[in-house]
């Protein structure tokens, strides 16, 4: 446990750190803790003692230790703390049309990128949660054509396709009836399991050769089971994190597995300070805050970036990005849900 001034002394270093990247000295805090430069000493050596501030080999600062900036975000990091230039480019950068819901979660990750200097992604709700809400299948030609599944009312996903050689028009309508049938209205992990079960017997039903119509089954149905991961600054990693992590973010199924199981279903935010399970992002700093799709559920955005970051103004642009993109997603579905449609 240590002391309120301690504490005051280790959040002003961390505070001072962030921004200069140099060994913070006992003088330098003078003028914030009320106390004698060689009390303030005698704090910053028990801080370091509790292995909260490392001495720089430099010089005679200190700078905090990994489990210092933990400390901090613990138990001085507030999500409720925004800087007002931030409300300021947030709100500003969002004056555009929207068109499609992907095109504003992209430019979303994107601003959010920008504006930190770190790599920064958005996470669409979870595929499990969502339900098909809408099929229908459009001949392109007498060789393909396009299936256009609709998620939870506003999320749609289109598949082309190459039609079977042995198909007729009239199979195709059997698809369309067979789907509306046992999968409109059915949460995805419904479909995932009727897929396994239901699906092959019904086939068999009202097809002669069944093969290639549960191949296509699959191929339409294949992209509702995948998160879709929104990434931005991605090459920013390669001034803060290893070649490796590059390289783990061309796995977006897999950064959204760990972004999830980080965070509990009852949690709206976290930080984590060099404490993912993943090896390519233990030594990071991940900050990551749900925000609200409306009629149909949560997204989440997250900043990647180095132990060392600027937290305080981190966590002021997530949270600002995320109330400014809730709004923004608000007036989006009112523009729908007033007879108008999503252009694909």
């Amino acid at each position: 446990m240590i002391t309120q001034r301690q504490k005051d002394i280790l959040d002003l270093i961390v505070d001072v750190f962030t921004k200069t990247h140099e060994p913070v000295g006992s003088k330098a805090l003078q003028e914030s803790i009320a106390s004698s430069s060689a009390t303030i000493r005698n704090d910053m050596a028990a801080l370091e003692k509790l292995g909260l501030l490392e001495k720089a080999h430099t010089s005679s600062g200190r700078l905090p230790s990994q489990k210092g900036f933990r400390y901090f975000v613990e138990h001085s990091l507030n999500f409720d703390s925004l800087e007002e230039r931030d409300v300021y480019q947030v709100v500003k950068a969002f004056d555009f049309e929207v068109f499609r819901l992907d095109d504003l979660l992209q430019k979303a990750s994107e601003l959010l990128s920008d504006l930190t200097g770190y790599t920064a992604l958005i996470l669409d709700v979870e595929p499990r949660r969502q339900r098909l809400t809408a099929f229908d299948i459009v001949k392109l030609s007498s060789h393909d054509a396009l299936a256009v599944l609709t998620m939870d009312e506003a999320s749609p996903i289109s598949v082309q396709f190459a039609i079977p050689k042995n198909f007729l028009h009239s199979d195709l309508e059997m698809i369309v009836k067979i789907v509306r049938e046992r999968f409109l209205n059915q949460s995805v992990l419904d479909i995932h399991y009727r897929l396994r079960t239901e699906i092959p017997q019904i086939i068999q039903k009202y097809f002669p050769i069944t093969d290639n119509v549960v191949d296509l089954f699959e191929h339409i149905f294949d992209q509702i089971f995948k998160e879709k991961v929104f990434l931005a600054g991605k090459v920013k990693t390669l001034d803060f994190a290893s070649l490796e992590t590059y390289q783990f973010l061309d796995d977006p199924q897999t950064i959204a597995l760990d972004i999830r199981q980080s965070l509990a279903d009852d949690e709206m935010n976290k930080v984590q300070v060099a404490d993912s399970q993943e090896k390519s992002l233990a030594n990071l700093s991940l900050i990551s805050q749900k925000f609200l799709i409306p009629y149909r559920g949560f997204g989440i955005l997250t900043v990647i970036g180095p132990v060392e970051m600027d937290y305080r103004r981190a966590v002021s642009l997530i949270t600002v990005v995320s109330k400014v993109l809730a709004l923004k997603l608000g007036d989006f579905y009112r523009y729908l849900n007033s007879n108008h449609y999503e252009v694909n």
